[in-house]
């Protein structure tokens, strides 16, 4: 358990403090507490876009997300996740993956989920990778397979990694991202964040987004387009840089910082093919 965690601040903000006397680090509560989460908070970059730094101190964590109603990427989400299972009896461990996008030679250990042990099994919990992630956790087994809400999702070994894949309702299957068995020091996850959230060619920097998840819809905005899914199936529109702010307003629930952005600058000045970590 983490010191001056804001555990019932936590619940309130998911809707589920009513619950907070019932809840045993059982599948039950990890999976009530993933849906909670994944429904409730943002997925997105506007700190890193108008220019600050993240920070993934606990305190710093829950202003954000608790006080500012805000969200961020996933190293906010799952360690401010993995701080909440521990105050509710669970023992996660920090691991970090590689974004399957772009060219295998430049996929990196940029992106954070815990394994979740839970009785005798292992489970795998991620709330922090943007709208088409996983809205439960999965069983950490070569096979597994689940449905949810119109996407696939299909966990396999390969050598010394899992790979999770996904498939959506018009799509064939794609991997999303790799990982290893060995656990992470709240030092690994500070350098994948530093370099993620500060080197030029992160998509983080270079393209400006806010997603949410929900069991019925899945809203994507990543810059000049905003993709909205249902039932797996997904719907595109152009989003015109005039629109931004009331389009945002509108879907999010956000103000968006007045700008200009990070992305505006060094699109600009970088057109190599970038370290893609998108979520």
């Amino acid at each position: 358990m983490i010191d001056g965690m804001r555990f019932n601040d936590y619940l309130r903000r998911i809707g589920l403090n009513g619950d907070a006397p019932s809840l045993q680090p059982t599948l039950d509560t990890l999976q009530r507490l993933h849906v909670a989460h994944r429904e409730t908070f943002l997925f997105e970059n506007l700190s890193i876009q108008a220019g600050g730094g993240i920070s993934l101190a606990l305190g710093d964590l829950e202003r954000k997300f608790l006080d500012q109603r805000r969200g961020g990427y996933c190293f906010e989400h799952n360690l401010l996740f993995a701080a909440a299972l521990r105050e509710a009896g669970f023992s996660p461990t920090t691991l970090l993956g590689r974004v399957r996008r772009g060219p295998p030679e430049r996929w990196c250990r940029t992106h954070m989920v815990l394994r979740v042990p839970v009785g005798r099994d292992l489970w795998l919990a991620d709330v922090g990778f943007g709208a088409v992630g996983t809205l439960e956790p999965l069983p950490l087994q070569h096979g597994a397979c689940v449905s949810q809400n119109g996407f696939a999702y299909a966990l396999r070994r390969e050598d010394h990694l899992w790979i999770l894949s996904m498939r959506d309702a018009a799509s064939a299957s794609q991997d999303l991202y790799e990982l290893g068995d060995d656990p992470q020091t709240l030092w690994d996850v500070e350098v994948a964040n530093h370099f993620t959230s500060t080197h030029p060619d992160s998509v983080f920097r270079r393209t400006l987004t806010i997603q949410r998840s929900h069991c019925t819809e899945r809203i994507v905005f990543r810059g000049e387009v905003l993709e909205r899914y249902r039932d797996g199936r997904v719907e595109t529109a152009p989003v015109e840089r005039a629109q931004w702010p009331r389009r945002v307003r509108e879907l999010f629930v956000v103000e968006l910082p007045s700008g200009p952005f990070v992305c505006d600058g060094e699109s600009s000045l970088n057109a190599q093919v970038s370290v893609d970590n998108s979520r």
